[in-house]
């Protein structure tokens, strides 16, 4: 690590190290908040040597929150891709979203099921693509009452499994198993492992209500932008809130090369 600080031009002494429960560390030190991208992405080339997947955040490691345990996999349950199983769970939810983008004059009658949802939807995200996709830093920079000031490490030779290791994100409101369970952090993993292997998803901030992902080959097919904004939206329904509905997530996110989940 200290190699690594002198590399970003970081004193050893503002480096700040916090054991975690799983027996590994936590490490971290403060950036200014315009640098904070650009700081994580030289030490995200520097992975391969170092074996410290770094993140932006708010939390400082001798603050971060931590769990009791970090759940069971929904996927060991249910033996598949826990995107297909999420988006099946809310398939009620997600098709009512259909109207409140309209039926294309293409598509009178009612939709159908999922394929015929995405279908639609390849027709009515290019009408909500009236403004430009926001960049990482713009999303950083704005969404929150203040931008973050923290980049921290962590030892690991998979950073899909970051939400494991660090207990976050935390999202106790969105309940989409039976029974009213929600997301584990192995499930939140297992989500970001399958669009890490898909799209080159990678964790770029990380804290207790918020991911951002930066994404090395985003789907350029309108079908596959619509597939995936399904799957999105199924993940982190409070995509409302800050962005819009599934046209939104379609237009603005699923093509840019940050994609941003928030839970309320």
């Amino acid at each position: 690590m200290d190699t690594l600080a002198a590399e970003l031009g970081v004193r050893a002494e503002d480096v700040v190290r916090a054991a975690t429960p799983r027996g590994s560390v936590l490490l971290g030190f403060p950036c200014e908040p315009k640098a904070c991208l650009d700081v994580w992405r030289r030490a995200r080339e520097r992975y391969a040597t170092t074996g410290l997947w770094p993140f932006v955040t708010h939390t400082s490691p001798l603050d971060w929150e931590w769990a009791d345990a970090p759940g069971d996999s929904h996927t060991d349950q249910y033996h598949g891709p826990i995107l297909d199983r999420l988006t099946e769970l809310q398939r009620s939810e997600l098709l009512e979203e259909a109207a409140l983008f309209g039926p294309a004059r293409a598509f009178p009658a009612p939709v159908r099921d999922l394929e015929d949802l995405a279908r639609r939807l390849t027709g009515a995200a290019p009408a909500a693509a009236a403004s430009p996709p926001r960049s990482a830093d713009e999303r950083l920079a704005t969404f929150f009452a203040a931008p973050p000031e923290w980049i921290c490490l962590v030892p690991t030779e998979d950073p899909a499994l970051l939400p494991e290791l660090l207990d976050a994100p935390d999202t106790p409101n969105h309940t989409p198993f039976p029974g009213r369970e929600g997301l584990s952090y192995r499930d939140h993993a297992a989500v970001l492992r399958e669009w890490h292997d898909r799209y080159g998803a990678e964790i770029c901030y990380l804290d207790t209500d918020a991911v951002l992902l930066s994404v090395e080959r985003p789907p350029s097919d309108p079908y596959e932008r619509a597939r995936v904004a399904i799957e999105q939206y199924a993940y982190c329904p409070d995509f409302d809130q800050f962005l819009g509905g599934l046209p939104e997530i379609a237009a603005h996110q699923v093509p840019n090369r940050a994609w941003f989940f928030w839970w309320d």
